[in-house]
């Protein structure tokens, strides 16, 4: 049941996320917040903290953190509206008599929801009676038990063109059918069909547990081989991953997450009890697959399939966790094996060997490009290093960068000084490459990039509510937050400020699409940040400087560099930078 924003405010303001979290983990005041060990992941030294103003809750640990209703959605793996009901009920805030008529786009999901949630279990009944006959022997045929099956909630498409149509119509119209991706419409003539037929089916879920797409395998041989739902209100490939409403627990749990290529992958691990497993929904991984993981562990264990495509994917998929700031290793299994065969034929404790022993991503890459290179003749020890250069280049660490240098040059029979050039010349690449990115548009800061004093202060005073808030906020330019880590949470706020409506922590947790702005804010809240001293106007004119005092000081080393006209060009960008900072630093002086 939705609720309407009224009552879900009167919940929150009733509720008090001390008393309520504290009744499930022992918490110790520790000045303005109260401290204990995180219930969301494995730890010895307490890392958790809840205030009571703002109610929020915050683990500089794991990352997790939100309102007392985030607590509940993490704590019992329920909905947000479950939450809202969860917590009214413990703090004796009636709920409302009549049910709340949620706006079009709720209803859509709340419905494709319910329609999905129905067509699961349709494939499983079939499963598991005469029109899935097929699929259980395929399925127990590849050695799966009934139990896992279940826990999976394995299903069956007929073979048949309207199996699921005429079970589903009956309940649910035309159009939410197409929706939902599970019909299929013939050109012209209006009339429908079941989009899997005469296949085993997987039902995709949510973190949540709830079923938003599907995965169908062929059982007849025909292409293709794999058959996904389509993108739908509730379901964006690019953002969920196979397995996590098992997973999440365990991850946290391991510290670590193993990512695989297939359902039934997934499936072999959670027979075998390794339940920290999830798979990319036969979609290549994107960063909002990365941002996900990041959520639950900083730690990735990458196990494909060991054969040619598998081997592709998983260097491909390296780029994009990298990116994340992921810590990530590669499970090598033995030649001609995925994760189901070998943990089907060598069990839980040989795979869990593995991946303790599983290599980090660089020695894997060094590895894999010296087998794929005749490092015997000039050309290919050329391949081998440029093969090597970009995700070499791409670290930050200097340090890191120079400890990995020589183990590449003894790999490929190098010479040590002609690798060096050829990373320098990499690094300068790299550096032109980024430096051309404001004329694509902004670029997005690295997870690594730091948060300037000015975006804390003013998060911090976000958080307090401060007077001249919204006032301050229209100054911000979106050009003035592309490429600053607080960015979507400023323009998010900036936009609240320009509807005329108040700026608030509870408001702006809710509209942030990305995990990561949300834990920034809650962590901003509970970091009691002293702001003595800091108006609004004044962090955002320090903002809107900022880039200025950057390109200055890069224009401090062109200029060193430069000569006759170019010098010439590079003083008078000097002369025109300075006085914009000083107008910036005269309205600072003047402001009451």
């Amino acid at each position: 049941m939705a609720f309407p924003d009224s009552f879900v405010e009167e919940v929150r303001r009733s509720a008090d996320i001390v008393r309520y979290i504290s009744e499930q983990v022992p918490l110790r005041r520790m000045g303005t917040s109260w401290k204990g060990l995180c219930p969301f992941h494995q730890e010895k030294t307490a890392s958790f903290n809840v205030r009571a103003e703002p109610a929020v809750f915050h683990c500089f640990g794991c990352g997790e953190g939100g309102d007392v209703f985030k607590f509940v959605m993490l704590r019992e793996r329920v909905a947000f509206p479950e939450a809202v009901e969860m917590v009214a009920r413990r703090f004796g805030v009636a709920l409302p008599d009549t049910p709340f008529q949620a706006g079009p786009e709720r209803k859509e999901r709340e419905e494709l929801l319910a329609l999905l949630e129905a067509a699961t279990e349709h494939f499983a009944r079939n499963l598991w009676t005469a029109p899935g006959t097929k699929a259980r022997e395929y399925l127990h045929g590849r050695g799966f038990k009934k139990e896992t099956l279940e826990r999976i909630r394995a299903g069956a498409a007929a073979d048949s063109w309207g199996d699921l149509l005429e079970a589903m119509k009956r309940r649910f119209p035309p159009h939410l059918l197409l929706a939902g991706g599970l019909v299929l419409e013939k050109e012209g003539r209006g009339h429908q069909y079941d989009r899997f037929r005469n296949r085993a089916v997987f039902p995709i879920g949510n973190e949540a547990g709830k079923v938003v797409a599907f995965g169908a395998r062929s059982l007849d041989g025909s292409e293709p081989k794999y058959l996904n739902s389509p993108e739908s209100p509730v379901y964006h490939k690019g953002r969920v991953l196979y397995g996590m409403q098992w997973a999440k627990d365990a991850i946290r749990r391991e510290g670590r997450v193993v990512l695989m290529e297939g359902y039934l992958d997934v499936a072999r691990a959670l027979e075998a009890g390794v339940t920290e497993a999830v798979a990319t929904c036969g979609t290549a991984l994107t960063a909002g697959h990365a941002r996900l993981l990041r959520r639950f562990s900083e730690a990735v264990v990458v196990n494909f399939d060991q054969d040619q495509a598998g081997q592709k994917a998983a260097r491909k998929s390296l780029d994009v966790l990298l990116e994340e700031g992921l810590k990530v290793q590669v499970v090598e299994l033995p030649e001609g094996h995925d994760p189901d065969s070998y943990l089907k034929g060598a069990g839980a404790p040989a795979y869990r060997q593995r991946l303790q022993d599983a290599p980090v991503y660089m020695e894997w890459l060094i590895r894999r490009a010296a087998g794929e290179h005749d490092i015997g003749s000039p050309a290919g020890k050329s391949a081998f290093l440029q093969a090597l250069l970009p995700s070499l280049a791409r670290l930050p660490s200097a340090v890191e960068r120079a400890a990995w240098l020589p183990t590449i040059v003894e790999a490929g029979a190098l010479d040590e000084r002609a690798a060096q050039e050829e990373l320098r010349r990499a690094l300068i690449a790299a550096r032109s490459s980024v430096s051309l990115r404001p004329a694509e548009g902004p670029a997005r800061p690295s997870p690594s990039r730091a948060i300037l004093p000015a975006e804390r202060w003013l998060l911090a005073l976000i958080v307090k509510e401060e007077e001249g808030l919204e006032t301050a906020l229209l100054e911000l330019e979106e050009l003035d937050m592309a490429a600053i880590v607080s960015g979507p949470i400023l323009q998010a706020a900036r936009a609240t400020a320009e509807r005329g409506e108040r700026v608030t922590l509870a408001a702006l947790s809710a509209r942030m699409a990305r995990e990561e702005d949300r834990r920034l804010l809650t962590e901003m809240a509970v970091a009691a940040i002293p702001t003595e001293g800091a108006s609004p106007l004044d962090c955002v004119r320090q903002i809107k400087c900022w880039p200025l005092q950057a390109r200055m000081a890069a224009l401090e080393k062109e200029i060193a560099r430069a000569r006759d006209e170019a010098l010439d060009a590079l003083l008078a960008e000097k002369l025109s930078l300075g006085q914009r900072i000083a107008e910036f630093s005269r309205a600072e002086t003047l402001s009451p």
